[in-house]
């Protein structure tokens, strides 16, 4: 159901529409479906508790869930993940930011196609994507052979590529980067925030947020029911507007 409008957003939806990482929750489910084995469910447990406890950095947990996955996917059915990716969906994909689902749903009345892009297995991000009418989802890729089978490649890896991707897709879309948005909460989102005229900096990591005021780009804070909208000025950075939901 893609749009007519040429112009579009870019959603970096992990962290930044969804309040966590599709991904962590699907592998999650997967541990609790027992289909890691069990050294792999304490290991993912033991990961969560130590960077909670802030016994380790977000950087290591997150290895470790990626490791985990890498090391279990030829084993785990393609219809095991879909499966699981939908208990996901249904359970936590209410799960948003206040702000950005308010910015989605008045760009989609303005006409803008709209672009979920994640690091996250297509499978779970395509369904979340769809839930909030985003036009076209772009997420990370299993290659399958030809049984249909997870094959422990990737076909298509996102993180650190989004740039490149969203250039490839616009223009094969027919896309244009007049009035374009794209909204970013990593280090990882640069490239795509650099590359659109309207660029946020959403709930942004330490990275982010010093290029983004290198960049005098908007930095949305939300926090509980409130939203800061900080902007630059000629004395720095200043609170323009505070929402309340």
């Amino acid at each position: 159901m893609a749009s007519n409008s040429k112009k579009f957003a870019a959603v970096d939806i992990d962290g930044t529409l969804f309040r966590w990482q599709l991904f962590h929750e699907l592998v999650f489910e997967l541990k609790d479906q027992h289909l890691l084995d069990a050294d792999a469910r304490v290991t993912l447990e033991k990961a969560f508790v130590d960077w909670r406890g802030l016994k380790t950095t977000w950087h290591d947990y997150e290895n470790q869930v990626v490791k985990v996955i890498l090391d279990h996917i030829t084993r785990i059915k393609p219809e095991e993940l879909e499966l699981a990716a939908r208990k996901v969906v249904a359970r936590s994909g209410h799960k948003v930011y206040a702000y950005t689902a308010d910015l989605i749903a008045r760009l989609k009345k303005e006409g803008y196609t709209l672009i979920a892009i994640s690091g996250s297995q297509q499978e779970i991000a395509e369904l979340f994507a769809k839930k909030y009418g985003f036009d076209h989802c772009i997420g990370m890729v299993y290659e399958r052979d030809k049984q249909g089978n997870y094959t422990g490649k990737y076909e298509r890896f996102v993180v650190g590529r989004k740039a490149e991707i969203i250039k490839k897709f616009i223009a094969e879309q027919g896309l244009t980067l007049e009035g374009s948005y794209a909204v970013g909460d990593s280090r990882g989102d640069v490239s795509m925030l650099e590359l659109v005229e309207n660029p946020i900096a959403f709930n942004p990591d330490e990275d982010l947020q010093k290029v983004a005021m290198e960049h005098a780009w908007p930095i949305i804070v939300e926090r509980k029911n409130l939203v800061y909208k900080l902007e630059s000025s000629p004395h720095g950075y200043t609170l323009a507007e505070t929402i309340v939901y």
